[in-house]
């Protein structure tokens, strides 16, 4: 059960290649209140919405899915989870700059005693109380909680842990941060979801592109839409100025990637891309056609070996 949750974030930001649009999953409610109000960034995916979408039903087809779960099977047989049809949320966030300081909320169906027994066969495991929960602890840097009997919480970081149980036990179940909780508003009909709360807090002291500093938050999501997939973001600069800025930037960056970019669907794409500025706010809209964004994903989805 080595590495858990890096494991299962890779396994559902692979299928997110088949992005999908209806109204959130109303259980949503409950692993987005596991997510910590200093939470540095957050990414929420609604699985059973994901594994009906026109993209991952043609990655099906294709028989890229196949291939995936020919690798993963195995795995998810040994903990007894089928992750097309027993989970129902995905939630991962994260309270620092480090990979440790991030946490799984996975919902859904789940055999509690199974997967305790697999946790506990672990000669390193340990049982750490915490209210009225229980913590474990094996291989000295993988820990795991149900916060509820169809709720998972998994990191690499006992106090991330230990925030995400408080966060559950201090909010109603429909809270969610601030940038999650605007994005879920302005996108509805969205399957997926990302927000970063402080991006300065993200960067820290690391050198990083200008045009990053003067950014101070971003939410956005990624829907299905009819026939086009459509992408929604909007960030939230230091001024009205530094927004400008960031519209000149982005502007820039699509203009070089029109003169590399060889595929004419790939350039199609840029071209859709449409920017507003409103005072302090960036705003990104693009909606394209689904049939030709699987095929430029297509090459992508090939070169998933890791699993």
């Amino acid at each position: 059960m080595k590495k858990i949750i890096l494991f299962l974030t890779a396994f559902l930001l692979a299928l997110t290649l088949g992005l999908i649009g209806s109204n959130p999953e109303k259980d949503a409610s409950l692993q987005l209140s596991a997510i910590p109000a200093d939470a540095q960034w957050a990414l929420y995916v609604d699985v059973p919405k994901l594994t009906s979408s026109a993209m991952f039903k043609a990655l099906v087809d294709e028989g890229e899915m196949a291939k995936i779960q020919g690798k993963t099977d195995p795995f998810f047989a040994k903990l007894r989870i089928d992750p097309l049809k027993d989970l129902k949320g995905v939630t991962v966030f994260g309270l620092g700059k480090e990979d440790e300081d991030a946490v799984v909320a996975l919902s859904g169906k789940f055999d509690r005693a199974h997967l305790t027994s697999l946790i506990k066969a672990e000669t390193s495991h340990k049982e750490i109380p915490f209210g009225k929960q229980t913590i474990y602890s094996w291989d000295d840097d993988e820990f795991g909680a149900f916060a509820a009997d169809d709720l998972i919480l998994l990191g690499e970081n006992e106090q991330a842990i230990k925030s995400a149980l408080e966060a559950m036990e201090g909010k109603k179940r429909d809270a969610a941060p601030p940038i999650l909780a605007n994005a879920l508003k302005e996108s509805p009909d969205a399957i997926i979801v990302f927000g970063v709360n402080s991006i300065p807090g993200l960067l820290g002291e690391h050198d990083s592109p200008v045009i990053l500093t003067k950014m101070k938050s971003a939410g956005g999501s990624l829907s299905e839409i009819g026939e086009n997939l459509k992408l929604e973001l909007n960030i939230l600069s230091e001024s009205a100025q530094a927004a400008k800025d960031i519209e000149q930037a982005i502007r820039g960056l699509i203009a070089i990637a029109n003169l590399q970019l060889q595929a004419e669907d790939a350039k199609a794409f840029a071209e859709s891309i449409k920017i507003a500025v409103d005072g302090e706010k960036v705003r990104i809209d693009a909606a394209y056609p689904l049939n030709k964004v699987f095929h430029l994903l297509r090459g992508k989805a090939k070169d998933l070996s890791f699993f």
